[in-house]
């Protein structure tokens, strides 16, 4: 009985094939107004309305899936913005602590190029690679020591960003107090036991420049008869052994008197931002120089300075 069904289902399939061969060549040989052409324009009209639910129907879905393949794209491309932002961001920060650093340095060659040290200077440019830890001491560690000619007590001068109302920046930053083969420590001017002879601008008024346990900067030893004006510009006066003259050192921002002291107190403002300080120049004084020769000679035995007054 199965070879029975197996025979007519052939047999079904052979009649099928031969009815679509007939219809089909039937349907390419008669006119465009034949019998079969009009059956497919009536089939396809009263398909139209299904296929337009079934359209309806799949929208959402194939929105949905566009949607998240949009997604996924946006996503991917703005990864990929963000990290091409990270890296310009990089590239402009790189830039402009390069260009601030040029900045730096052409301040101190345009400070070095003063005509204000002693001829035969040589300046050796450190970085600043540490800072004291308390306000009980006020130094800064440079990376350059005895293998690039720094020597002890040279002295030392730097620039620093104009911040604000703050002056120029450039001016005495201290001397050298320790020196190792490829760093150095630099005692500041504003450390309590640093001492600097200098001298009033315009009334050449001379006293000795002190740092405080508070970081301020203040002359002392100016008689109380020798005029002092604020806003006066105050440089090292070149007596002593170490910093040479002319150096400028601070502004006067007042003057004090007070009837049980017979000297005046002076307060000064530093030219130098000493917490912003990143270069420093150590002047390393060759032996011989002439300039400084004869701002020695020019100072009398009395006004000379030991080594540890830090003039």
């Amino acid at each position: 009985m199965s070879r029975d069904n197996e025979t007519k289902r052939r047999f079904l399939f052979a009649a099928l094939i031969v009815a679509s061969l007939v219809l089909l060549t039937v349907f390419l040989r008669e006119p465009a107004s034949g019998t079969l052409h009009a059956l497919r324009d009536k089939g396809a009209g009263s398909l139209t309305p299904l296929q337009s639910l079934a359209t309806r129907a799949v929208k959402p879905f194939r929105d949905g899936y566009q949607y998240v393949g949009d997604l996924a794209g946006a996503m991917e491309e703005n990864r990929d913005l963000k990290r091409e932002m990270e890296s310009l961001r990089g590239r402009v920060i790189e830039l402009d602590e390069a260009k601030e650093e040029n900045d730096r340095l052409k301040q101190a060659l345009d400070f070095r190029n003063a005509d204000i040290f002693p001829d035969g200077s040589r300046f050796v440019t450190a970085r600043v690679i540490g800072w004291s830890p308390t306000r009980w001491q006020e130094w800064v560690r440079i990376d350059r020591g005895s293998a690039q000619g720094v020597k002890l007590n040279s002295p030392v001068v730097g620039v620093s960003p104009s911040l604000g109302d703050s002056l120029y920046g450039k001016g005495l930053v201290g001397k050298v107090v320790a020196v190792g083969e490829n760093s150095a420590l630099v005692q500041l001017i504003i450390d309590a036991e640093s001492s600097v002879a200098a001298v009033a601008q315009g009334t050449r008024a001379q006293g000795i420049v002190e740092g405080t346990a508070s970081g301020k900067l203040v002359m002392d030893y100016v008689e109380r008869d020798q005029p002092v004006e604020v806003k006066k510009v105050v440089i090292t006066s070149g007596s002593g052994q170490i910093y040479p003259k002319g150096i400028p050192v601070g502004i006067v921002e007042s003057v004090g008197e007070e009837d049980v002291n017979i000297y005046k107190r002076i307060e000064l403002r530093a030219f130098v931002d000493y917490s912003a300080l990143e270069e420093v120049m150590v002047i390393v004084i060759e032996s011989g120089s002439v300039q400084l020769e004869e701002q020695m000679d020019s100072v009398a035995p009395n006004e000379e300075t030991g080594s540890g007054s830090g003039r």
